[in-house]
C-alpha cells in the first residue's frame, strides 16, 4: 500500500495507519535475517524516516501522544545508521572512480574497497554480538503501540499544514544558507528539510498534478545531495589512514564530484522554494480542496442509485 492518505479516510486516522504499517514493515524487514542483509537496513531506514515524517507533521500541529517517541526514533536510527553508511561508502567509491578514474589505480582502488569491506564486517559482527537487532526490534514494537495513540489537533488539511509549511520554511532557509556557504554541512542540512517535505507531500499525492512534479524534483534533488554526504563520510573514513591512498588527490576529485551533484540538486530543486511558506501551503491545500470537490462529484451518482 502507498505512502498517502486513502480516499475518504480522515487524515488523523490515515496518519496512525501508515506510521503503524511502515513500523511493521520495517520489523519484518530486520526479522528476516540474522544478522539482517544490507538492503533490508536500507528499506528499514527508509520507512522509520516515513515515520519520522509522520511525527514531524502531528508535533507541528500541536497533537498528542508522541512523548518519548522522538527518543525511541532516534536511538533506532542510530544503530542503524552506521551500518547503512558502511554500505553507502562502498558505492559512492565506486561512483566516485567512474566519474575520476584518475584519483586512484586498480591496486588502491583494491585496497580501499577491502578496507571498507571489512570495516563494513567489524560493525555488522559488532552489532549481533551486543544484540542490537532485539534491541531495535523491542524500539520498533513501542513504537507501533505508541503509534495508536497520536492524534494532530485539527482535522483533514489542517493537520498538515503546519508541518509543511515547517518543513518547506526550513528547507527554503537551509537552501539559502547552503548556496551562500557552500558546505557539506550546510547541503546536508538541506537534504534532511528536501525529505522531510518530500515525504509529507507524499502522504497528499493524489490530490493535484502539481504536487506530483514537486515530489520528482525534490526526490531527484534528494538523491543527488545523498551522494554528496556519503562522499563526505568516505573521505572523512578514508582519512583515517594517510597510507591507503593520496588523501589531497582523492579530495580533489571528491571535490569536483560534489560540486557536480550540488549544482544538479539546486537546478532540480531551487524554483520550489522561490515562493513564501504561506503561499506555498495555499497552493498545496487548493489542490486538496479541488480534490475532494471531484471525489464528491465522482460519488454522488452512485450513492443516490443506492437509495
Amino acid at each position: 500500500m502507498a505512502f498517502r492518505i486513502r480516499p475518504g479516510e480522515s487524515v488523523s486516522q490515515g496518519l496512525r495507519r501508515v506510521a503503524k504499517k511502515e513500523l511493521s514493515s520495517a520489523r519484518t524487514e530486520l526479522r528476516q535475517a540474522s544478522p539482517p542483509h544490507v538492503d533490508a537496513i536500507h528499506e528499514a531506514r527508509k520507512k522509520i524516516k516515513k515515520v519520522r515524517a509522520v511525527m514531524d507533521l502531528i508535533a507541528a500541529d500541536d497533537g498528542r501522544g508522541l512523548t518519548g517517541c522522538r527518543k525511541r526514533v532516534r536511538k533506532v536510527n542510530r544503530m542503524l545508521s552506521g551500518l547503512r553508511d558502511a554500505d553507502a561508502m562502498l558505492a559512492i567509491l565506486a561512483k566516485l572512480r567512474s566519474k575520476a578514474p584518475h584519483a586512484f589505480d586498480e591496486h588502491t582502488f583494491a585496497r580501499l574497497r577491502r578496507r571498507l569491506s571489512s570495516h563494513k564486517r567489524t560493525l555488522m559482527k559488532n552489532a549481533q554480538q551486543n544484540a542490537a537487532w532485539k534491541s531495535v526490534d523491542r524500539e520498533l514494537g513501542k513504537l507501533r503501540k505508541k503509534a495508536k495513540q497520536w492524534r494532530p489537533t485539527h482535522r483533514q488539511f489542517g493537520a498538515l499544514a503546519a508541518g509543511i509549511k515547517v518543513s518547506y520554511r526550513r528547507g527554503r532557509k537551509a537552501l539559502a544558507r547552503a548556496r551562500k556557504r557552500q558546505g557539506a554541512a550546510d547541503f546536508h542540512e538541506w537534504r534532511k528539510h528536501i525529505k522531510a517535505l518530500w515525504y509529507q507531500l507524499r502522504l497528499a499525492q493524489r490530490f493535484g498534478p502539481g504536487i506530483g512534479k514537486d515530489l520528482r524534483a525534490l526526490h531527484q534533488a534528494e538523491a543527488w545531495l545523498g551522494d554528496d554526504h556519503n562522499v563526505v563520510v568516505l573521505c572523512a573514513e578514508l582519512s583515517k589512514d594517510a597510507s591507503l591512498c593520496d588523501v589531497a588527490h582523492l579530495r580533489r576529485a571528491a571535490d569536483r564530484y560534489q560540486c557536480e551533484l550540488r549544482r544538479k540538486a539546486i537546478a532540480s530543486a531551487a524554483g520550489i522554494y522561490r515562493t513564501r511558506p504561506a503561499i506555498y501551503v495555499r497552493r498545496i491545500k487548493r489542490a486538496w480542496s479541488a480534490w475532494h470537490r471531484r471525489d464528491r462529484v465522482r460519488h454522488t451518482p452512485t450513492q443516490r442509485a443506492a437509495a
